[in-house]
């Protein structure tokens, strides 16, 4: 079981973060995020850099000195990676075809990168109404085409929900 809280990321939370060498040259800026769906595992990032007509750079984890508004480094590379850009809007479906939702984004650990879970939308009404879906990384499988969910047990995702507006007898509101 895990927690939402100050140890945990979403993919966001580093896209257009500044990238700069250990001496303070700017290199570019985050963006996508490199990942090993097998492994379960945030690897690295792809840098965009300033300079027109240049490849995208790639920087792993064990190269990361320090990130807070910047992101220092030792070093980066040129080799391609999964991203995770590469599977976010794919459809999560099950053995029977039916759709879950679309992927959105991801929630991975403070300390070890670790792919905690991946975040589903299924359209803006129903998120408003049922919250959005975060499914455990362990129970996908990533296709060409679509996420197949397997479920260890029945029922085992877990639902990010907006408030309790709709249930009857949990109004904070005075007669």
């Amino acid at each position: 079981m895990f927690q939402l809280g100050d140890n945990m990321f979403k993919s966001k939370d580093f896209i257009f973060m500044d990238v700069v060498t250990a001496e303070g040259k700017k290199i570019g800026f985050i963006r996508d995020l490199l990942i090993d769906f097998n492994k379960g595992k945030v690897i690295g990032f792809e840098v965009s850099p300033y300079k027109f007509f240049r490849k995208n750079l790639s920087v792993l984890k064990e190269d990361i000195v320090y990130f807070n508004k910047n992101m220092v480094v030792k070093k980066v590379e040129k080799n391609n990676y999964l991203c995770l850009n590469s599977f976010v809007n794919m459809e999560v479906i099950d053995k029977c075809k039916n759709v879950f939702g679309m992927v959105e984004d991801i929630i991975f650990t403070y300390d070890t990168f670790e792919i905690k879970g991946i975040i589903v939308s299924s359209g803006f009404i129903t998120n408003l109404l049922r919250g959005k879906i975060i499914m455990l990384v362990n129970e996908l499988i990533l296709g060409e085409e679509n996420i197949l969910y397997i479920p260890n047990c029945d029922n085992n995702f877990l639902k990010n929900m907006p408030h309790n507006f709709f249930e009857e007898g949990k109004a904070n509101e005075k007669n």
